[in-house]
């Protein structure tokens, strides 16, 4: 049976800013799944971004545990640090295989694979795939024929075929949390993408995978089929985690929670029938037009606190060019409805979308201020590899200085818009002066917040914004 380490990057600098530190579930949904179809393997799990430490530290644990494989999981803000990690990794062990997924590997493969430190990438979705890779190197197999992969040869990029996803996540075991400590994801000094917390006892969950929109800006990890788990398994693992780990806060990182209503509203009646005492938040967003009054109420009831809305911009040309399709009457309705039901609530926004105007901008930024909104991001648009909105910018010939590392959103790697550099950036430091400087806001949302001190993560989060 083999050795197996699993590592979640970290950051290249281990003292900079991270908002997103959770415990790291796409790992440890591999090492349960692999224990499902083979339970021999023995596996360790090394979480660098909640550690913060420097990818050397890789050596040790590398030398002493001698592992046969090594799968490096890796977001964008984590690239550069991916690849220091397997450079580490090979130097340390170079007969094990190093093998790297996530966002970023999957986005741009070429970029980790031809340093000459990864052996192959998994695409997607990476449970099945990740679990052949360990099959086969076991038998000797050569990799290049794994479906949903990319290896290098000689150089040479060499992608398997494709890897259908999983249809029933049900048949998902629960992510391996026996692997990590979540309490070391409890302290007041992590934080997290929701910004704030009602609970120090934190966890996340994936009820669904895939959004079925088409939004140019979008990735493309699951698909555009929208997978669901039943209720009922999704509830079980809610008592799960609240049973064995003392989990009181979960927060839902689904692409899509209520594409489906019905189902929405099924698992939080299920978390009131079972008289569980919880608090929820969607920090990922949901869609404020599926977004009924008997879904608000049930969201409240079972312990919402936050909701978090993609809205993007407020100009209708824009929302169908982008492909987002809202309609804005109805997003605004329903954060009205949301902030009256006392949850607190915050907006997505995005500007420099191709062609867009300042005239347009305005319109974004007049949305926002005039929304019962209580915090607002306006990110610049940033064509990730593999979007729509990349391909459009490289068809017009825009040059792109695009930093995978950069996640503020507040760096203009590429302008696609009507306007020029210098005035898409003042219009980005205005809408958030314009947002937050409002008579009354900073009081909204000190008696919106559920803790006080949580003001200080907000000001963390959101330091890098230039409001001057």
């Amino acid at each position: 049976m083999a050795r197996i380490l699993l590592v979640e990057s970290g950051v290249e600098r281990p003292g900079s800013f991270v908002y997103q530190v959770y415990p790291p579930t796409g790992l440890m949904y591999l090492a349960a799944y692999l224990r499902q179809k083979d339970p021999g393997h023995q596996l360790r799990l090394r979480d660098f971004l909640i550690e913060r430490r420097p990818a050397p530290a890789l050596a040790d644990e590398v030398q002493s545990f001698r592992p046969d494989l090594i799968g490096i999981h890796a977001m964008s803000f984590q690239a550069s640090h991916l690849l220091r990690l397997a450079r580490v990794a090979k130097a340390a062990r170079p007969e094990a295989e190093v093998i790297a997924g996530g966002p970023h590997p999957t986005i741009d493969p070429a970029s980790v694979l031809l340093p000459g430190d990864v052996d192959a990438v998994v695409l997607g979705e990476g449970e099945a795939t990740f679990a052949d890779i360990v099959s086969r190197l076991a038998q000797g197999q050569d990799l290049a024929e794994v479906p949903g992969t990319v290896v290098r040869r000689n150089r040479e990029l060499v992608r398997g075929p494709e890897r259908p996803f999983l249809e029933n996540l049900d048949q998902l075991p629960f992510p391996a949390w026996d692997l990590i400590d979540p309490s070391r994801y409890f302290a007041d000094r992590v934080l997290n993408q929701n910004d704030l917390r009602w609970r120090r006892e934190v966890a996340t969950l994936f009820t669904s995978r895939a959004c079925p929109y088409g939004c140019i800006y979008c990735h493309n990890m699951f698909g555009k089929r929208f997978r669901p788990r039943s209720p009922g398994n999704v509830l079980a693992e809610i008592e799960l985690l609240a049973a064995e780990h003392g989990i009181r806060e979960f927060h839902f990182i689904d692409d899509c929670f209520n594409f489906q209503p019905e189902r929405a509203k099924a698992i939080l009646q299920g978390i009131l029938d079972r008289g569980l005492d919880l608090k929820l938040a969607f920090p990922n967003g949901i869609r404020g037009d599926r977004l009924d009054d008997e879904l608000l109420d049930l969201m409240k009831r079972a312990g919402t606190y936050k909701i978090n809305f993609g809205i993007e911009s407020g100009s209708r040309r824009i929302q169908k060019l982008i492909q987002k399709g809202l309609d804005l009457g109805v997003i605004e309705d329903a954060i009205a409805r949301t902030a009256a039901a006392g949850i607190f609530t915050h907006g997505f926004f995005m500007l420099g979308f191709p062609g867009e105007t300042e005239a347009e901008m305005r319109e974004t930024i007049a949305l926002a201020c005039r929304s019962r909104l209580h915090t607002a991001g306006f990110a610049l648009l940033s064509p990730f590899p593999g979007t729509r909105v990349r391909q459009m910018a490289e068809e017009r010939g825009i040059a792109i200085a695009y930093r995978p590392e950069d996640t503020s959103y507040a760096q203009l790697s590429a302008n696609l818009s009507a306007v020029d550099d210098a005035a898409l950036l003042r219009l980005h430091r205005e809408a958030h002066r314009r947002f937050y400087f409002r008579p009354g806001q900073l009081g909204r949302i000190l008696r919106a917040m559920p803790r006080r001190s949580d003001l200080f993560r907000l000001a963390r989060r959101h330091y890098r914004l230039k409001f001057v």
